[in-house]
């Protein structure tokens, strides 16, 4: 693991060397483990993704390790970053992480990670770090449930209903 990929405000690097299934596997089991020990009763995240190539299977592999510590989570797909922060809200949810490379070029992507409704950064991720190295990781004894959510359709009618003056 290189420890340049973890930056101020995301974990960012070059898709399949950097950033692999079993990275983002074990930054699953990390941030699920992360969340409990800020959250004992945490039992919501969400996680989206952009359209970058690696996006899908990042995001399906970080799903796995949220899962395994015993937390659910909604599979949101295909979205952009401000309507992964929308599901935080609109769901009621204790975290969720973005899969997206941002503006980075095409071999790059990345995690953005919240607890609550809040982003963390600096010291936050440099913890998750830690937990990812020491690989130790909370053990629920059961599966999270992973359910499949159409936050763009959430998000098209709560515009909708907000906006219909």
């Amino acid at each position: 693991m290189d420890d340049r990929v973890f930056r101020e405000y995301d974990i960012r690097g070059v898709a399949g060397r950097e950033l692999t299934e079993d990275f983002a596997l074990t930054l699953g089991k990390s941030f699920g483990s992360f969340l409990r020990s800020v959250n004992p009763g945490a039992k919501w995240v969400s996680v989206g993704r952009d359209s970058r190539l690696s996006s899908r299977s990042l995001a399906s592999n970080v799903i796995r390790g949220i899962s395994s510590t015993g937390i659910n989570a909604y599979d949101i797909g295909l979205c952009a970053t401000p309507l992964q922060y929308f599901s935080l809200h609109h769901l009621d949810l204790d975290g969720g992480i973005m899969v997206t490379g941002s503006h980075n070029p095409p071999e790059y992507n990345g995690f953005k990670l919240s607890i609550g409704e809040e982003t963390i950064f600096g010291e936050e991720i440099q913890k998750l770090k830690v937990i990812m190295k020491k690989r130790k990781w909370s053990e629920s004894g059961q599966q999270g449930v992973v359910k499949h959510y159409d936050i763009v359709r959430a998000y098209v009618e709560f515009m909708k209903e907000r906006f219909s003056y």
